[in-house]
């Protein structure tokens, strides 16, 4: 089986941390978050570096992270920023580097998730009467604008409906067949 990468990608609340931990324990690679190599990286928050530095700056740690981790020659299970992918070029790096693994949610579900917390800044939403309305637009916005990078992943994954577990579970089976299919001479 060729060993490589597996890389996470959806939207934020989709479960890619929750999901990459139970999958990295199965296949028995490293596990690692983007957000928090970019925190452990900065000292900032994701949501500080947002306010502070700029979407720009963000994304241009993300991508020098994510270069970083392409290059490891040992296998590792990777969560993605919800947007890590939007760069065409670290998206090619990303799929030369390993297999792409979309989990894929609805905006209501996603909702649910994030609903109750303020630690997304591309979600932060002035309305307060009715928040979640407003949320639920720019989630929907947010993943019609995604949604084209995303379906481009060699998996795909409907989260909705599942435990983190059973997506873990799901997302393994796919990731063998895909690895039989495409490295079985490795």
């Amino acid at each position: 089986m060729g060993k490589r990468h597996v890389f996470l990608t959806g939207f934020m609340g989709a479960g890619k941390s929750r999901v990459g931990r139970y999958l990295a324990q199965r296949l028995n690679f490293p596990f690692l978050d983007t957000d928090k190599k970019i925190e452990e990286k900065t000292s900032k928050s994701v949501k500080t570096i947002f306010e502070t530095d700029g979407e720009s700056i963000f994304r241009r740690i993300e991508k020098e992270i994510v270069e970083t981790i392409c290059r490891d020659p040992l296998p590792h299970v990777v969560s993605l920023g919800g947007g890590a992918l939007n760069d065409r070029p670290t998206f090619r790096l990303v799929r030369q580097s390993g297999v792409v693994v979309y989990l894929k949610s609805a905006p209501q579900s996603i909702l649910q998730r994030v609903r109750h917390t303020d630690k997304r800044p591309l979600l932060n939403v002035k309305s307060k009467k009715d928040r979640d309305a407003a949320l639920l637009e720019r989630i929907t916005e947010l993943l019609a604008q995604r949604e084209p990078i995303y379906s481009q992943a060699d998996i795909v994954v409907d989260r909705d409906n599942l435990e983190a577990e059973e997506v873990a579970e799901l997302v393994l089976r796919k990731i063998n067949q895909f690895w039989n299919q495409h490295y079985a001479t490795d």
